[in-house]
């Protein structure tokens, strides 16, 4: 199966693209309900029809109806505002100006996006002036349909905000963090760079006492630099060759149009800028400390210690690192808290062994050229598949609905009986399921009131509906609604009576509380599209192809797609905050490590410069201990005061994470208190060592060096 969008003639137009194979629609493709034309991706046409310039012209069946193809779209076109994993691979035109596709006609019907493109000179806001106008002089017109308590209203969006509008957060979070790990990172070369030029302050001298200018001493050292940063942007080009691919595949279900991410000619460009602007900035100032060199005091000089400029220097820059890291520790923290209260909710029913799939049923455009189902086939077929499933071995339960829970939602409008509303009063809406009577049992939803739907509820008999604890205490607050009667879809709608009140259940996302809601039998509203769930006895998607066959020995031309399990459902729905607490991990680790790294070099280094201070200490009496906690608490003042300005920078940051967080606020003492424990304890780590040979430091030894 495939993913297709109805488009209006002009689609392609109006998005300024054309196939790279045959021909656009013309308005007279969309002569009928759907036109009988179609074009196809360039990725379809390259995995179904080989890239067979013969494919102009083929035929391919689509709700079985015969669609002609007349076009390929270019290498990469993707539909601007597609979601999900799986690209729009098919498009069909439809004649919006034609009445015969009734449901176009219908004011509730509100599925279709508008993509329109503004003249030259016009802007937004003058746009939506004019939206505002048009949906003004519709809502008078039309009142039942745009009820004013509604506020209906069109809104006028660039499209690149529309596709990228509900991941902008997560994008500027990721950005940050890996400006942070790079902020980190430099600050480690800078470390380092300043050590090297200590430990060549003599070369330097000397070469400035034979007659090198300052200036010329700065640019080699900028020039060796430069050298390393080239070198380490290359290296990191190979990585993210490969972590380019990894994180498209990764964020597909996040992010739109992911698995376009790569490395391109502006990734290449933009790297070496940042590799030559953190060689430059970040060797600059270890540079300029360098060329400070004086050939009398260093030769005046004991021993090669750094000066206390540069130790300065080195100070503020672990300073530095340890609130950078502790940013992105406590970021990561929030998210992994607010993770794991999102695990802990319970969704209403039990995941669990449960298998999912999707059945289409043909809806041809002329019924009498194609397979058509009537309702009372569709009922006929769906109790042949049930049948067939539940006799496969490993199937315990089988059951139907419209629309399972994670996939999208559906509401309709209702009228309480006994409740009539005002003239200009809209009806209270709740999402709406036709599912079979067997479903509460299969996915384990309680039934806190009454009874279940019958299994035998058709068009000939009474209407049953079952309510969701929510919908029961907001419309019949502290009173039984189970035989109170409700009316569907307007005053000419079905009437039904309360069969029962369920519990809740969340079915737009795990962490959306649950919603009025309300089940009535599938027989009554027999849909094209239907869905499985199915409870096994083991690994439900080791029962998958078992039960494909089951539905294929009934009818093998019908497509079965999005063969899942429910916790797969139900990890793809919080797939977007999964997502963010990956990345953020990722570079609070990386953070860690680097900051650990750093801590480490500094301490060592230090440590090495004072050996003969070290030394005196240890032959005036001082014994090992004294010596480690002189050397660890020198490294902890550091990380302390890295801390604490750590702290203040992750409170202010942390409020971009605030929409991502679940059941948690962005100020959350425990996690800030966590973050600096463990970022503590990593500094203490790499302080120990350098502690603990500082204390095996020979004093004998030490003088001798001198």
């Amino acid at each position: 199966w495939i993913q297709a969008a109805v488009v209006s003639a002009n689609y392609t137009s109006v998005l300024g693209v054309a196939p790279v194979l045959g021909r656009s629609f013309t308005p007279a493709d969309a002569g009928g309900r759907i036109g009988y034309v179609a074009l196809i991706s360039y990725d379809l046409w390259q995995r179904r029809f080989g890239g067979e310039r013969s494919v102009l012209g083929k035929s391919m069946r689509l709700d079985d109806d015969p669609i002609t193809i007349v076009g390929v779209m270019p290498r990469g076109f993707r539909h601007p505002m597609e979601r999900g994993a799986s690209p729009m691979e098919l498009w069909v035109p439809i004649d919006l100006d034609n009445p015969d596709p009734k449901f176009v006609n219908i004011r509730q019907f509100r599925m279709l996006e508008v993509i329109g493109r503004l003249k030259p000179g016009a802007t937004l806001s003058a746009t939506q002036s004019q939206l505002d106008a048009l949906t003004g002089r519709l809502a008078n017109q039309y009142p039942a349909a745009y009820p004013a308590a509604l506020k209906w209203r069109a809104a006028a969006i660039p499209l690149s905000e529309r596709v990228v509008g509900d991941v902008r957060p997560a994008l500027f979070v990721l950005l940050g963090a890996v400006g942070f790990v790079l902020l980190i990172a430099c600050a480690n070369v800078a470390n380092l760079m300043l050590a090297r030029a200590t430990g060549r302050s003599r070369e330097i001298a000397i070469r400035t006492a034979l007659g090198s200018s300052r200036g010329r001493v700065i640019r080699q050292l900028l020039t060796e630099s430069l050298l390393l940063a080239v070198a380490g942007g290359a290296l990191g080009l190979v990585v993210a060759l490969w972590g380019a691919h990894a994180l498209g595949n990764l964020a597909a279900l996040y992010l739109p149009r992911a698995r376009e991410i790569g490395i391109d000619g502006a990734v290449l460009g933009f790297t070496a800028f940042a590799s030559m602007l953190t060689g430059i900035v970040f060797g600059l100032v270890p540079a300029v400390q360098a060329s400070r060199s004086d050939l009398q005091t260093v030769l005046k000089a004991t021993g090669r210690g750094s000066s206390a400029g540069r130790s300065r220097i080195r100070g503020a820059l672990v300073i530095a690192e340890v609130a950078v890291a502790l940013v992105l520790v406590a970021g990561a923290g929030l998210l992994l808290r607010s993770f794991e209260r999102l695990v802990a909710v319970e969704p209403g029913f039990d995941p669990a062994r449960l298998l999912t799939m999707q059945v289409w049923l043909p809806w041809p455009n002329q019924p009498e050229k194609g397979r058509f189902f009537t309702p009372q086939q569709r009922v006929a077929f769906y109790d042949r598949i049930q049948q067939a499933v539940q006799q496969v071995p490993g199937v315990s339960e089988v059951a139907l609905a419209s629309r399972l829970p994670f996939r999208g939602q559906a509401s309709r409008p209702f009228t309480i009986e006994g409740k009539p509303l005002a003239a200009d009063e809209p009806a209270p809406r709740a999402e709406f399921r036709a599912v079979s009577s067997g479903y509460f049992a299969t996915m384990r939803i309680p039934i806190v009131r009454g009874s279940g739907l019958p299994a035998t509820d058709d068009s000939l008999s009474a209407g049953a509906v079952v309510i969701n604890r929510t919908m029961a205490e907001k419309y019949w607050p502290g009173a039984n609604p189970v035989d109170r009667r409700i009316q569907l879809s307007g005053p000419q709608g079905p009437w039904f009576t309360i069969a029962g009140v369920v519990g809740d259940v969340r079915q737009i996302a795990p962490e959306t509380p649950a919603r009025e809601e309300m089940y009535v039998s599938h027989r009554r509203f027999p849909g094209q599209e239907v869905s499985l769930v199915i409870r096994t006895n083991a690994d439900p998607m080791a029962s998958s192809g078992a039960v494909l066959q089951a539905i294929h020995a009934v009818d093998a031309e019908q497509p079965v797609f999005g063969v899942m399990s429910m916790e797969k459902l139900e990890a793809d729905a919080s797939a977007p905050r999964r997502f963010s607490l990956l990345l953020l991990s990722l570079f609070a680790t990386m953070a860690l490590l680097l900051s650990a790294i750093g801590i480490y070099g500094v301490m060592a280094y230090n440590t090495m410069q004072r050996r003969q201070e070290i030394g005196i200490r240890m032959a005036l009496g001082a014994v090992p201990k004294d010596v480690f906690g002189l050397v660890v608490g020198q490294g902890m003042k550091l990380v302390g005061a890295g801390l604490v300005i750590g702290i203040a920078g992750a409170w202010g940051l942390s409020r971009v994470l605030q929409r991502q967080l679940y059941d948690i606020t962005a100020g959350d003492p425990v996690t800030y208190i966590a973050a600096a424990g463990l970022l503590g304890l990593v500094a203490f780590a790499a302080s120990y060592i350098p502690a603990l040979r500082a204390t095996r430091v020979h004093p004998t030894e030490s003088m001798r060096g001198e």
